[in-house]
């Protein structure tokens, strides 16, 4: 779980928010996370369910398919027996709005690949 205290926060009312709380909660886990620990560390970190499918699609790929999508956020590593662990990619001390800047900027990049993908 945590290593570092948390409080309770509100529920995410956006992308953002969430994506904030998610980072918050790996940061504060201090260590790689076992995917599998994921759900319940942030609930218990933040004092709310950690309602990922409102913000992200979680399809057949699972949880870990859907982390993938935000590489600016969550890295991902998988161990030679199959374990998924979870680390925040961001460094530590990052604030919300530097967050917020970096989802801004991959997306950014995400609508360019796409717009150059179209134009080939």
């Amino acid at each position: 779980m945590p290593k570092k205290a948390g409080g309770p926060v509100r529920p995410p009312a956006t992308i953002e928010d969430f994506l904030w709380n998610l980072h918050m909660v790996l940061e504060a886990y201090g260590a790689a996370m076992p995917l599998d620990h994921l759900k319940d560390a942030y609930s218990q970190h933040l004092g709310h369910k950690c309602a990922i499918e409102r913000f992200l699609v979680v399809g057949e790929g699972g949880l870990a398919a859907t982390l993938k999508r935000i590489p600016h956020i969550v890295s991902i590593t998988a161990a030679d027996d199959g374990a998924v662990s979870l680390r925040a990619t961001l460094p530590a001390g990052t604030n919300k709005d530097s967050l917020v800047a970096a989802d801004l900027q991959y997306r950014k990049q995400l609508q360019q690949r796409n717009q150059a993908a179209k134009d080939a």
